[in-house]
Order: C-alpha cells, then sequence, then structure tokens
C-alpha cells in the first residue's frame, strides 16, 4: 500500500472523500445539535450558555446564500481539507518524507470521526482548525526561531478558546514541549507570556459575558466535564470505547503504542507530537473517572496522533510495521464506509436482531425532523411550541422555516433557551405542546389554559417506527411555565 502514497494519489483520495462527505451533507437532515448551533447563528452573540461562539459563526458565513443542510455543514468538510493540508505540511517539515506525509493524511481522513464527525457541524470544528494551526505555528517557532510568530500563536491560541473552553490544554501542551527539550530557554524569554496573553485577550469578550450572565457558561461546563459523579472503572472503558470506535480500533491502540515507546525518545519531532496528543487524551481519561467523556470531547488530539502512527510505522523500514498500517488505514476506512453508508443507506438491518436496537440507533437522529415540521405546518395559526427540548425546539424552529416559535419548558435541562427573550410577553396565546415519550414532562393542563387538539405522529425509517411525537393544540395560560427563544 505504501507504493501508493504521492502527493498525487493522497490528493485524488482526498478529493474522493470530500465529494462523499459533501454528499452526505446534503441528505442527511440536521442532527438536533446541529441544529440547536443553527438557531445561535440566527442570533449571534459574544457568548452563550453551552459554548464559546464560533461555532456560531462559522454556520452564519456559510449560511449567508442558503439554509439548507448542506451550506449549514459546509464550514465542516472546509476544515477537514485545511486541516488535511496542514497535516501535509507539518509531517513533511518533521520527517521531509512524501511517504509519511501523505500516510498521515490519509489516515486522518479515514477517521470515522473524519468521515462522518467533521459532516457534523459542532464546537469540535472550529476547535480542531485553531488547535492545528496552532501546533503548526509553534512548529514554526521551534524551526526558525522567529519571534513575531509568538504573536500569530497567540492570536490562533484565542480563536481556539474562542471556539471550545477545553482549548485552555494548549497552553500545558505546549509547556510540556518547552520543559522536555532544550526549546525550554524561550521560557526565559517574554515571548511565550505574551504569547498567552494575547490569546487570553481574544478570549475577554467571552469572560465579560459570562461576568454580565452570573457565570452561566464556565459553571455549566466545569459541571458537564467534572461533574460530582461516583468514581469508576466502566467509565473509563466507555471511553475507551468510545476512542476506539472515532479512530478506529487499531490506529488506537497502535498510537497508544507508539506514544508509549517514544516517551524515551527526546527528538524535538516526537515530543512536539506526543505533547499535543498525549496529555488530551490522557486528560480526558482521567477526568472520566468521575463523569462520562463524550467520545468526541479529545477529538483535536488525533490532529498530530496521525502523524504519530504513521511515523511510527513507515519511518524505518519494518515488514511488520507496515502491515500493521495498512491493517490500521483499511480497517478503519470499512468502519468508516459502514458507518457513513449506514446513516445514509439503513445498510444494517438491525430490525431483524431487535425492534429495540433498530429504534435506538443514534443514525436515526439524522431523520424524522423534517416530517415533524411538515406536521406542525398542519396547524394554522399555532405561532409557537412548547418542547422539553432545547434541540427539540431548534429542530422545530429550522424544519418549519421559523413560522413556529420554539420554547422549552422551564423544568427541562438549562439551555441557551433560557437566555433569549420570554415568549410569555409577546401576546402570542395559541400554540403546540410537542414531546416524546422518552421526554414526557407533565400534562398539558401545565402549560395550557386549554386544549384543543391532540394528535401524534409516528416516525419510521425504511418502514421501521423510530420515535412517535404527541401533539397537543391549545392555548397558552397566563403564566406558563417556560423559557422562550
Amino acid at each position: 500500500m505504501e507504493k501508493l502514497l504521492t502527493r498525487r494519489n493522497t490528493i485524488v483520495f482526498v478529493c474522493v472523500l470530500v465529494l462523499w462527505r459533501l454528499y452526505l451533507s446534503a441528505a442527511l437532515q440536521l442532527h438536533p445539535d446541529e441544529a440547536y448551533y443553527w438557531l445561535w447563528s440566527r442570533y449571534l452573540d459574544v457568548g452563550y450558555f453551552d459554548h464559546p461562539p464560533f461555532v456560531a459563526y462559522f454556520i452564519w458565513l456559510t449560511t449567508l446564500l442558503s439554509k439548507s443542510e448542506l451550506w449549514v455543514r459546509l464550514s465542516a468538510t472546509i476544515v477537514s481539507v485545511l486541516v488535511s493540508g496542514l497535516i501535509w505540511q507539518l509531517a513533511m517539515q518533521l520527517y521531509r518524507s512524501v511517504k509519511i506525509a501523505a500516510g498521515s493524511v490519509v489516515l486522518f481522513n479515514v477517521y470515522p470521526q473524519t468521515m462522518l464527525g467533521l459532516v457534523v457541524i459542532t464546537p469540535d470544528i472550529p476547535v480542531l482548525l485553531f488547535w492545528s494551526l496552532s501546533i503548526y505555528i509553534f512548529w514554526q517557532i521551534i524551526r526558525t526561531q522567529k519571534t513575531w510568530l509568538w504573536l500569530a500563536l497567540g492570536v490562533t491560541f484565542g480563536l481556539a478558546l474562542l471556539s471550545k473552553y477545553t482549548a485552555v490544554l494548549m497552553a500545558p501542551c505546549f509547556l510540556i514541549y518547552l520543559l522536555l527539550t532544550d526549546d525550554r530557554r524561550w521560557l526565559k524569554t517574554i515571548y511565550p507570556y505574551l504569547s498567552l496573553g494575547i490569546g487570553l485577550l481574544c478570549f475577554l469578550p467571552v469572560v465579560i459575558w459570562n461576568s454580565n450572565h452570573d457565570w452561566i457558561s464556565f459553571a455549566f461546563q466545569l459541571k458537564n466535564g467534572l461533574g460530582a459523579q461516583g468514581y469508576s472503572l466502566e467509565k473509563v472503558a466507555e471511553y475507551v470505547g468510545g476512542q476506539l470506535l472515532v479512530t478506529g480500533p487499531v490506529v488506537w491502540f497502535v498510537g497508544i503504542y507508539a506514544a508509549a515507546v517514544g516517551i524515551y525518545r527526546r527528538d524535538k519531532e516526537t515530543v512536539l507530537l506526543l505533547s499535543t496528543a498525549l496529555p488530551v487524551i490522557l486528560f480526558f481519561g482521567l477526568s472520566s473517572l468521575k463523569k462520562a467523556a463524550g467520545p468526541n470531547w479529545p477529538a483535536f488530539a488525533y490532529f498530530a496522533f496521525c502523524i504519530l502512527v504513521t511515523q511510527f510505522c513507515l519511518a524505518e523500514y519494518s515488514r511488520l510495521r507496515r502491515t500493521v498500517w495498512s491493517v490500521a488505514v483499511v480497517s478503519s476506512l470499512i468502519l468508516s464506509a459502514v458507518v457513513t453508508l449506514h446513516a445514509r443507506f439503513n445498510l444494517i438491518p438491525l430490525e431483524r436482531y431487535s425492534k429495540e436496537m433498530a429504534a435506538a440507533d443514534a443514525t436515526n437522529w439524522f431523520y424524522g425532523w423534517r416530517e415533524l415540521g411538515a406536521e406542525l405546518k398542519k396547524y394554522p395559526g399555532r405561532e409557537f411550541a412548547i418542547t422539553p427540548s432545547h434541540q427539540l425546539s431548534a429542530e422545530i424552529v429550522y424544519y418549519t422555516d421559523a413560522n413556529i416559535v420554539a420554547q422549552t419548558a422551564l423544568i427541562t435541562r438549562p439551555s441557551q433557551f433560557n437566555m433569549w427573550r420570554s415568549e410569555k410577553d409577546s401576546g402570542r396565546t395559541d400554540g403546540l405542546y410537542v414531546w416524546t415519550a422518552a421526554d414526557y414532562i407533565g400534562p398539558d393542563g401545565a402549560y395550557f389554559a386549554s386544549a384543543s387538539r391532540s394528535n401524534s405522529l409516528q416516525i419510521f425509517r425504511d418502514g421501521v417506527p423510530t420515535r412517535t411525537y404527541y401533539i397537543v393544540s391549545g392555548q397558552k395560560d397566563l403564566t406558563p411555565p417556560f423559557h422562550g427563544s
């Protein structure tokens, strides 16, 4: 396989996968998280309840001409191409090998995380871009000793912080590199601290926004990431299982082994890759002892990870290592193909094994929202909807073309809806109460003074029922217990 690792073949391979991801972007309905972030982009701000603002800015920029699913997600595909270019450039500078550069790009693009995860637009998209760009700039500092690049690094660090709070891990990662190499002499200069200050200055609007909103976003993320749950190795096992899925099981185990071997090396190239990948993976692994960690949380660590794995397997002639690398690539590609084909064409007939498994299929979340929107439009004169979920509310706004203003019930999980204007003062009185059996939040009498019509909508995927929506039409109470958008 390594004979195929040329610049031309890599470009062709990446282009084919990009076209596939663009097709998925256009064909799949918005995931609930995507609809939520899309709604943010309609109300641009410097801060939001859940995350910093850059995901909203990315979506706003790509939806200037159209708000279709493809355009909502377009920045995700653009970022995958830009990050592929950064991987190529960095690998070439580190190892001066087309084979290693091409292999690293190929490996990154066959990650399931890239094949499907970089179709879905989330805060992981902008943070991956600015994290990767920061590593590249940091290496230019080490390679060229140009002091002005520290200023550029401060800007990209700040942009990463404006994308996702966990980008703060960049600072200790770079510090680890400096402490482990003779480049620690930079710590005796003003430049690293100036770079850190620039990054924090870029992040200052988010701090001010939080200070004006009772630090609500910081508090939410601290609780979400390090919540007071009991210690459990089971959650660590779940975290590891998630990492096996986002990269591919062979890739992940080879990468961890390569990292373990690389710890004893002191060449700057290996130290750079280890210090910008392993601490992030370990940090979330340790935090998962107490709080279940999402499989996507350390996603940005796999920028350096793919170069680490490829260099370990292909740098020296070893038939075993080359075979392992080929198996890793092929296994990840197969896993990615199965996941994405199933997401689009329901490839795996789960209903043959269990109706419960078919209904619980995570890819079902890419379906049913357009049908729900069409159903809700059949209720004339209904201007708002109350739901138990910020994600469901956002889907309703998107798939009814904002003809129905969605609201979330007060007793549900807090979200950005809590920050927006309450509809109880808008004069709207006729609305809908929409929920599923899984998130029932009380009788309609708690939300409407009177109910005039009730109905249900069952969502099917290839003839298999996946979920049912219950819809009540009524008139709003004078003081309903909900927040509006």
